[in-house]
């Protein structure tokens, strides 16, 4: 599929949105949303993020067997996460390198919202907000037990909404501008504070956290 003359376009008959600077992939495919649930693939995509590797590097670093990190490799390549970089010839076998696609990885608010609204949201969003909880007490924040379940409910409205601005700001980009990535983050951080300040769900939400908060 020949990518639009705008700064996305849709790969993978539309699972995946991929920006052409390949700094951003929001996912709009509930099954590639549910690779992200393993850990083992998380850790993968953290690591071919930041360099390529092959999968022996990545077996090594991660303390997994060859052929499971060629399982998850094949999975996340499937998907449009992962691709293959390079080979070469090490002791007369070939290597394979691979990187992931983008430098970032959204879940798209359209899936997150809809996922919420059925009971059947990634596993791994459940803990995040679980471990968003509990680090609160690092800032000294205790959240007493009756307002425990609130406070999850207003925090995962909060990651929605700011979940669904960024992503728009994201989609804003009309023109395939080479820029830096910390330029276009800072772009889309502030385009995002613009849509948030706009939001009057998200905007109520802050409130009432504040007030259970003792903020």
């Amino acid at each position: 599929m020949e990518p639009k003359a705008i700064h996305i376009y849709v790969a993978l008959h539309g699972s995946v949105v991929i920006g052409l600077q390949r700094g951003i992939i929001v996912i709009k495919d509930p099954e590639v949303a549910k690779l992200f649930a393993d850990e083992t693939r998380r850790q993968i995509l953290h690591f071919l993020r930041h360099r390529e590797m092959s999968a022996t590097d990545l077996a090594k670093a991660l303390g997994k067997s060859h052929s499971s990190i060629i399982h998850h490799l094949n999975l996340l390549i499937e998907a449009g996460l992962v691709e293959e970089t390079r080979s070469e010839k090490v002791r007369n076998m070939v290597q394979n390198y691979y990187r992931s696609t983008a430098g970032r990885f959204v879940i798209s608010y359209t899936l997150s919202e809809a996922l919420s609204k059925e009971g059947e949201g990634p596993t791994w969003q459940e803990s995040m907000l679980q471990r968003s909880l509990e680090g609160l007490e690092a800032f000294g924040i205790k959240v007493p037990e009756e307002k425990r379940e609130r406070v999850k409910e207003l925090l995962s409205l909060c990651f929605l909404r700011e979940g669904k601005a960024f992503e728009e700001s994201v989609e804003q980009q009309v023109e395939p501008v080479e820029l830096q990535r910390p330029v276009q983050h800072a772009i889309v951080r502030l385009l995002t504070n613009v849509r948030l300040s706009q939001d009057r769900e998200h905007s109520e939400a802050l409130e009432e956290l504040r007030g259970l908060l003792g903020l």
